[in-house]
């Protein structure tokens, strides 16, 4: 990893950085996210801590190419915090975003979602998205999936009891941002500790070359 920081006349700081994934792991590289937090995660995780942003990779990448990822974070967000950014190998459409409240039926313990793609035993990290967590899960828990059909699906607390049909039992929480996030980060670079004014902003630009 190469880096560079460049400290602008002005109320911009930018952070610029390069990574490199080895081989033809960009064939299944899907997405980025940007996040924001005082901790780091481990590499296995499948989203990252208070994450902030996030843009599609397209299949159409290819061997040796330039990705870059760029991220800006308005006045007062990020001071003082460690910024991460990982590359995960699912596209973005497996990051469901659902109604704690409209999305959950409380009688059959499920979670409505439109195609949401996922299968039996999928690995899943559920975040309330600053609401009211869903009554059963914890805020950055890991559950595993029980396909119901293509919209419908219920959550297990292992791989064991997905597989089993042991559901979870949950009720509805509050709020309109709940995820579950399916993935396994590629690579990951961490920033430093930003510190900044409350009225600046910050831009970070990752470029990642894959093959």
């Amino acid at each position: 990893m190469f880096k560079d920081s460049v400290k602008l006349t002005g109320r911009l700081l930018i952070q610029k950085y390069a990574s490199r994934i080895v081989g033809g792991t960009y064939d299944a590289m899907g997405y980025m996210a940007i996040g924001d937090d005082t901790q780091i995660g481990a590499l296995s995780q499948t989203t990252l801590i208070n994450e902030l942003s996030r843009v599609a990779v397209t299949s159409a990448t290819a061997s040796g190419s330039n990705v870059t990822f760029t991220a800006t974070f308005p006045a007062g967000s990020g001071t003082g915090s460690i910024v991460e950014a990982g590359v995960f190998n699912k596209g973005s459409s497996s990051v469901l975003i659902f109604d704690g409240d409209n999305a959950v039926n409380d009688g059959s313990h499920e979670i409505t979602y439109t195609s949401h793609g996922l299968v039996t035993g999928d690995k899943v990290t559920y975040t309330d998205g600053g609401g009211t967590a869903v009554v059963g899960l914890t805020d950055g828990g890991t559950y595993y999936v029980i396909r119901i059909d293509a919209n419908t699906l219920k959550l297990a607390s292992s791989y064991a009891n997905a597989i089993a049909g042991t559901a979870i039992g949950i009720t509805s929480g509050i709020g309109s941002n709940h995820k579950l996030t399916y993935g396994t980060m590629l690579c990951r670079t961490t920033f430093p500790v930003i510190t900044k004014s409350s009225s600046e902003t910050i831009a970070i630009s990752w470029v990642v070359t894959v093959g």
